[in-house]
This record gives structure tokens, sequence and C-alpha cells, in this order.
């Protein structure tokens, strides 16, 4: 469904172009017009040419040569796409957008579906008002407002992040305050706020909001003051908060990122609030998860440098290679600072400028990546420092252009002292069936799962013809789960299904003599190797399908903003979850 043009035309009249340009630069009369420094952060300015025309309802910079109405200031500023800019100004402008090409359900459902978010938004919004007045208020917040002053947090601080306190457990209040805004149970639920009891979600925690790109509150982090567990507790995912979306921080550091076109990625709010605090305002944090490629590419509209801090650990380390690839992808300069605690902690001790100066000493991800598996085997005899080499040829390949792919394998030759020839073989992920090595497993469970059926359909043609023909079925589903390309998780896999399947039912023999797969022959050698490894039977064939379906649904349901289809792809994800559950025999 289209947006109607007479929805766009009404947003473009109603929007005030003045007050949409004021929050991105300073704007001042002159005669009829309004003029400012230019807000676009590739235009630096001392001498005002940025002027804005509201009975024209257009903007034109006279230095860098960029103008529009409304809509484009806000698609650039915000790096929103044009949809995502005419809602957000209809959103602020209460103007109601209609759509084309729909049929009246279809249009009647999209007016429920916005009324339920903007439900949503209203109650996020009211929630963290609440909780911020209570944390100034209310003699119940002495415990918390103590916690903050310890952490040296300043007032400003807290207000510019609007840090709050949800009331105890046993202490009434929340609820009703919200009934006298007409904000119901349903709309607190839909946007996570309640408990699984029907109770606060929040109760006897500080609350830290965390709004989207467009500046809108969709849910909170939460932290406890007692003994209970979670330390931190996060809104669960709801129809508009995704953490593996959502950076914590981001609208307070826009400003800093456009303007010194860098980043900074940290793993606590409280990193967040001390970073910012101490004049280092270009910081953002990820919601309890590693850092996602949904984080580079939301941050590449605004950056060209990110610095990533995160806990040494075996997940973060990981995080950091898969992170790796989308960074050469987007040509992010992605660079990685370790600390020797958190950064909260360690600017209490070390002054921001001392900070400022580790970040030049911060390691390109593709460097950091390399050494870190090198530095494994630093020590050890020449047959473990060759087990290294596939790992490097493996993240090598990752990397799509050719001139950072270059400078990867010097890097990695260097260090692992061989020749850059022994790098450039198309041989990474697999090895071949003969050289005794395994496949690569990888750390995403998806892209795992993927693997594996793969395998089975390799090693045991005979058990996994009829589930390639027909599908797993069972009682439980409506229709047979008929695996796809599009349910594996990258495009290698996706390929070397689509060829495994027309060849179902065949040996390895006629499956090596397609051309198509000749290119993938180490690949391909590697699984059929790997397949022999997992004891093949009915049993397994039908639970690797099964997982995989699982998988592939849950990325889809994560991937899209439609109501109704994350309805759907929950309600799939439940049948199958049951299916493998009670009975991968089950016919």
């Amino acid at each position: 469904m289209r947006i109607s043009h007479r929805s766009i035309e009404e947003v473009r009249e109603t929007a005030n172009l003045v007050e949409v340009a004021s929050e991105f630069t300073a704007l001042r009369r002159q005669g009829t017009r309004y003029v400012g420094l230019c807000p676009y952060p590739d235009h630096s300015e001392k001498t005002p040419s940025f002027s804005v025309s509201p009975e024209r309802g257009f903007y034109y910079c006279f230095g860098c040569q960029k103008g529009g109405d409304a809509i484009k200031l806000v698609s650039e500023m915000k790096s929103l796409s044009f949809v995502e800019a005419v809602s957000y100004l209809a959103d602020r402008s209460g103007v109601q957008l209609e759509y084309e090409g729909s049929s009246p359900a279809e249009a009647e459902a999209v007016k429920k579906r916005t009324a339920r978010r903007r439900n949503t938004y209203k109650a996020l919004a009211a929630a963290a008002v609440y909780y911020h007045k209570y944390l100034h208020k209310s003699s119940n917040a002495e415990q918390a407002r103590a916690y903050l002053q310890t952490r040296r947090f300043h007032e400003s601080t807290i207000e510019e992040f609007r840090l709050g306190y949800a009331p105890p457990r046993g202490r009434s209040g929340f609820i009703q305050a919200m009934r006298r805004l007409e904000i119901g149970r349903e709309a607190l639920d839909d946007a996570g706020l309640l408990s699984a009891r029907g109770g606060e979600r929040f109760a006897g925690r500080i609350t830290f909001p965390i709004f989207d790109r467009r500046g809108r509150i969709v849910g909170f982090g939460a932290r406890t003051m007692g003994d209970d567990q979670p330390k931190y507790l996060n809104t669960p995912e709801t129809d508009i908060f995704n953490k593996r979306d959502l950076l914590y921080g981001l609208p307070q550091a826009l400003e800093a990122i456009r303007k010194e076109r860098a980043a900074l990625v940290v793993e606590g709010y409280t990193d967040v609030l001390m970073l910012h605090q101490v004049g280092i305002k270009n910081a953002v944090a990820t919601l309890g998860t590693a850092t996602t490629p949904n984080h580079l590419k939301t941050l590449s509209g605004y950056a060209d440098k990110i610095y990533v801090l995160f806990d040494p650990d075996a997940a973060g380390e990981k995080a950091i290679e898969r992170a790796s690839a989308t960074a050469a992808e987007l040509r992010l300069d992605l660079r990685v600072l370790r600390l020797t605690e958190d950064p909260a902690d360690w600017l209490l001790e070390h002054p921001a400028e001392e900070f400022k100066e580790l970040l030049s000493t911060a390691v390109p991800v593709l460097e950091y990546s390399i050494r870190r598996i090198v530095e494994r085997t630093r020590g050890s005899d020449a047959t473990s420092r060759s087990r290294a080499v596939p790992e490097v040829k493996s993240l090598i390949q990752e990397i799509r252009d050719p001139v950072l792919r270059r400078e990867a394998v010097r890097l990695a030759a260097e260090a692992l002292g061989i020749s850059p020839r022994e790098l450039q073989s198309s041989k990474t992920r697999a090895t071949t069936r003969t050289s005794g090595q395994r496949l690569a497993v990888p750390s995403d469970p998806h892209l795992q799962a993927g693997w594996e059926v793969l395998a089975l359909i390799l090693t045991r043609p005979d058990l996994t013809a009829e589930p390639l023909e027909k599908g797993i079925t069972s009682p439980s589903l409506p229709e047979s789960l008929i695996l796809k390309p599009e349910d594996f998780a990258d495009e290698e896999q996706a390929d070397i299904f689509s060829v495994l399947r027309e060849h179902a039912g065949e040996d390895i023999d006629s499956i090596l003599s397609d051309e198509r797969i000749r290119s993938r022959m180490d690949q391909v050698g590697a699984l059929s190797s790997e397949g022999e490894k997992l004891y093949p039977s009915e049993a397994s064939v039908r639970q690797a399908w099964l997982r995989l379906g699982i998988l592939s649904r849950q990325r889809a349901k994560r991937g899209t903003q439609d109501y109704d289809a994350k309805n759907r792809l929950h309600e799939e994800i439940q049948r199958l979850k049951e299916v493998l559950r009670n009975n991968p025999l089950e016919s």
C-alpha cells in the first residue's frame, strides 16, 4: 500500500517548516524569511547561508545549494526514507494518513493498527513522565537517587536522558495515573509496561527511556535496586520495540555524531551517560546485545567511523567478527577499543582527554580480528598455526571490496608468516573432503541450521528426497513445511540448496556433475564429510527441517513492521515448536 498523494500534500501544507528546521539549527527572522547556519553535516560555515521561506514551505542553502521541503529536510537530517519522513511529520502534525491500492478492509486494518500504535507511544511517553517525576519527588525513590549520586551523575544528565524510577511493588499509583490519562491496560500491555501477572514490569527499578531515530520513546531499560534478577531488564519485544535494531542514547548523540562523522558504541546505559556527561557526546549503547548489522546500518547514515567497546568474552569476539563483514560492505571505518573496565567506571579515575587519546589507538576491526585468531596460536607448533589459516581465509572471504580484501590478505600473511598466495585460494568456509579438515561451524544458529540441512541432503538423499519434494507433515500443521531458498540465512546456502533441491534423491556424484555446483566443490565436499558425523536418520532430518523453519520465521518476524504479519509468523513458529517438541517422528 502507498501513502495517498492527497495525504502527502496535506503533510506538506500542515508541517511548520520553521519549527521542523529549528530542530536542526537555530533560526532568526529576517524579513519574511528565517536564516541560520546550514544544518547539513558536510557543510561547515560561520556565516548563515541557510534560508527558510515559511510562505513557500521551502528551504535553501546558498552555500551548499541544498534545498527542499519539510519532508526532504527530515528525510536527510534523520536518515529516514521518504515514507518514514512523511509518517514522522504526519504524527507531529496530527495528520491521519490515507493509503492507495487497499481494499476497505485493508484500509480499516491499517487505521486500527495505526491507532493502536499511537496508543502504545502515548502509554510509553506517559510512563516516562510518571517515572521521572517519581524519581524526583517520592520518598520511596530515595535509594534510587542515592545510587545515581554514587555513580556521580549530574542532575542535568538525569534530566536530559529523562531517567526515572518505577514505584516498588505494593505501591499503587501508576495504573491509576495512566487511567486518568485514559490509557487502559490494553495499551500498557502493548507497550510492554505490564508483567505476565498484570503488575508493573519495572517495579522498584531505575528506568532508562529508549528512543527510536524519530525521537519517540519505544521502550525502557531498567536497573534493579535490590537482588532481583536480571540486574537489567528491557522492554520485551513489541510491535515497536526490537532491541537488535535500537541504540540507547541515539537522539541525544545524533548532533555530535553528524558533526564528528564518528560514533562510539558501548555496552551499558550508564557508560553512555558518563561519556555524555564528560563531553564525549557521540556515544550510544546496544540494548544487552552484541553490535548487529542493523546497528551499523543505522549509524552509517550519520558516521563514517565507528569505535566499538565491548567485554572481551567469546560472545563479544564473535560479534566483532560478524560486524567486520557488514562494516566492509557499508565502507565503514570500524575500530575496536579495549578498556580494563567499563567506561563509566574508568572515567571516574581518568580525564576525558585521556579517553580521547585512547580512541586514537583503536585498532581497525580487520586487523583486530586477524590478529586475535593468530594470537591464539602464538607459540604453538606449525600444525597448530596451520589450523588458523582456514579461519582467517573464511574471514577474508566475507570482505567484498577488492581493495580491503587485498589489505586483509597482506595483514594476515604478515601475522601468520605465510605467503599471501596461500590466503588467496577460494577455499574458505570449508576445505576439501580429502583434506581431513572439518567445516567451520558458524556461531549464528540460523547459519548452523542451514549447514546441517544441506549436509543431511548430501549425505542421505534417500532420507531427504521426500521432505524436499513434499515437506514435513503433521496433524498440528495446517500445511506441509516445505523449505525454500529464502529460508536459509545467506545467499551461499540458498544457492547450494536450490541446486540440491533439483537433484533430490540423487547421489553426490550426480550433484557434482552439475556445472552450477562446481564453483562450490570445497563447500560440498566438507558438507558431505560433516553430514556423516550427524548420524542421519528420519528423526534427525525431521528435526533439522523444523529447526530451520522456526529460525527462518523468527528472522522474518524480526524484520517486518507489519503487525498482522508478526502475529501470523508467531503462530507458525509456535506450531512448528510444538511439533518439534512433542514428537519429531509424528506423521
